[in-house]
């Protein structure tokens, strides 16, 4: 069965021994390639978790001042609506203000000129009535003696007076 003298035999049997005794430093290579693989995916795996929970709690912190930006944003629009409004109801009140004394001014003027227009028509009037009655007079004196005029005019002094 086996041939000792044959170098078959003794070519298995080194093979078998190089195996054998191969097989030990292969396998803690192998081994330890593969362990060194192990850790180095293991230290990938946890640095790849340590960059999940910064990137989340860096997601976090950004809703958080997202959130605050919004709630500043809108009260900043409360605060610009508010002055809008605040302005709008003073521009208002002002453009009312000066209108009012601009119409105040309008009337008052407009009474001056009224009133002017009526002192100056009656001045007119009175004008008219005095040189009507100097031609009058001037017409009656030339036509009545002096008696019957004084005697007229004292009778309508009297008739004004009483």
């Amino acid at each position: 069965m086996f041939d000792f003298s044959e170098p078959k035999f003794w070519v298995a049997v080194s093979f078998v021994l190089f195996v054998f005794l191969s097989a030990k430093k292969i396998t803690s290579l192998l081994f330890s390639v593969l362990d060194k693989r192990s850790a180095q995916i293991k230290q990938e795996l946890e640095a790849a978790r340590s960059l999940r929970i910064e990137a989340e709690e860096t997601l976090a912190l950004y809703k958080q001042k997202q959130a605050e930006f919004s709630k500043e944003a809108e009260n900043i629009l409360a605060k610009a609506r508010a002055d809008a409004e605040t302005n709008s109801l003073h521009a208002q009140a002002e453009i009312k203000n000066v209108l009012d004394s601009r119409i105040k001014q309008a009337t008052d003027k407009i009474a001056q000129e009224e009133a002017a227009a009526i002192a100056d028509v009656r001045s007119r009037i009175v004008n008219m009535a005095l040189d009507t009655a100097r031609t009058v007079i001037k017409g009656q004196a030339n036509k009545m003696p002096q008696d019957e005029f004084i005697k007229s005019a004292i009778s309508d002094i009297e008739q004004k007076i009483h």
